[in-house]
């Protein structure tokens, strides 16, 4: 793993790390909380496979989204670099998150 892909998922890790525990704060997502440990990892590891898979959506309120998916090669190949990404932004909220007293 080269130094530009270690710097790429640390910070995408911790920017969904991150994100996450914001959405904590918002009441209309209850539903996600410092105790819901589970829910927390299925987003983030829907999270990491969206990133991983290079999977994105583009669009507007006005006109709808279109979500867009690789080619079953390139999941392929995402498949190993979400295990990497999903791995990463576990260990960001061990050592921050959980160091910093908020429990899953």
């Amino acid at each position: 793993m080269g130094d530009n892909e270690i710097m790429t998922h640390l910070t995408s890790g911790a920017v969904i790390v991150y994100m996450l525990q914001w959405a904590k704060s918002i009441p209309q997502l209850g539903f996600i909380t410092a105790q819901s440990g589970t829910v927390n990892r299925v987003l983030s590891g829907v999270f990491a496979a969206m990133i991983a898979f290079g999977i994105t959506a583009t669009g507007d309120a006005a006109t709808g989204w279109e979500i867009h998916i690789p080619a079953a090669a390139a999941l392929t190949t995402g498949a190993w670099e979400w295990v990497k990404q999903f791995t990463v932004q576990q260990v960001v909220y061990d050592g921050v998150v959980q160091k910093a007293g908020t429990k899953a």
